[in-house]
């Protein structure tokens, strides 16, 4: 009897010293993958920093209110770029108001039907796979349908339209993420209150939701705002001396902007001096972060309004 309980002690002993040693080879086993990870992150943030740092030295000294807002002179060796920062928030702009509207829609659908209907996962797949493909299909697709099959020309019109498809799926999805994340128990409050689906949706999850949405809208028009490719063969000009005008006529007309005059000067060294194109890069850089820093902003202040 004595032997037996010996036994028992001694084997609960020796679960018990290999569960310590299982913990502690887990324990050690997290600490390696922490710290890989964390120091893979930060030499990640280390050398995104870097980059910034070196444009802003090359770049800074160019910045002025005068590089900001004139347009080239001496065949694009003097003055500044402001014919392609307004050609720039034009795209935006229009791609904002097309976009924005369509991308929710899709999105309120996709989160009230995309898991009822085979079609509707489908679509899902469908917008999933858009959002993935790369800029250049955009601009081809543009430059094919909207300039030569519309008759639209290189134009802001051309642009707008294709930036809008370039738009429209990563703001449906973030529409539909957004959406998703109201809980089941406010739209279940709002049905025994005697609303409809609708009138739930558009009091209580939109509403709830609208931060996500947001953000999710300001970040892919950031994205628009520094591709070239979309608008490479549908809006863009490079070389212009005068200043981009508002006007009805104006959407017929090719624009100037930032991503493309960046590559073309890149493309053809000499022709642009290198201190204007730093202070170009840079000023693209502070236009994105300028967004991603309205997207913050706006963010915290709906959800502050909107927290219940």
């Amino acid at each position: 009897m004595m032997n037996a309980v010996q036994s028992g002690s001694v084997r609960t002993g020796e679960w018990e010293s290999l569960a310590a040693r299982q913990d502690a080879r887990r324990a050690r086993k997290n600490a390696l993958l922490t710290s890989a990870f964390g120091a893979v992150g930060l030499a990640t943030v280390l050398l995104v920093l870097g980059l910034v740092a070196a444009i802003a030295y090359h770049g800074a000294p160019t910045l002025s209110w005068e590089f900001l807002t004139q347009p080239p002179r001496e065949g694009m060796s003097a003055g500044g770029v402001g014919p392609m920062i307004l050609g720039s928030i034009l795209l935006m702009v229009g791609a904002f108001l097309m976009a924005t509207p369509l991308g929710v829609f899709g999105g309120v659908c996709l989160a009230e039907y995309g898991e009822r209907s085979r079609l509707m996962r489908l679509m899902h797949a469908s917008v999933a796979a858009l959002a993935g493909t790369p800029p250049i299909v955009y601009g081809l697709f543009g430059l094919a349908i909207f300039v030569l099959k519309f008759k639209l020309g290189v134009s802001l019109l051309a642009g707008w339209l294709t930036l809008t498809l370039f738009c429209v799926p990563s703001i449906v999805l973030t529409t539909e993420a957004a959406l998703k994340t109201v809980p089941a128990a406010l739209i279940d409050g709002g049905l025994a209150l005697g609303l409809s689906r609708w009138q739930t949706l558009w009091r209580i999850a939109l509403p709830y939701a609208l931060p996500g949405i947001l953000t999710g809208i300001i970040l892919s028009l950031g994205r628009a705002v520094g591709e070239a490719t979309p608008v490479l063969f549908t809006a863009s000009i490079y070389y212009t001396t005068a200043e981009t005008t508002l006007g009805w006529e104006t959407l017929r007309q090719p624009v100037a902007n930032l991503p493309y005059y960046l590559a073309e000067g890149y493309r053809q060294p000499g022709v642009v001096p290198e201190r204007l194109i730093w202070g170009a890069c840079l000023t693209l850089i502070l236009l994105t972060l300028l967004l991603n820093a309205g997207a913050i902003l706006i963010r915290s202040r709906t959800r502050r309004r909107y927290l219940w």
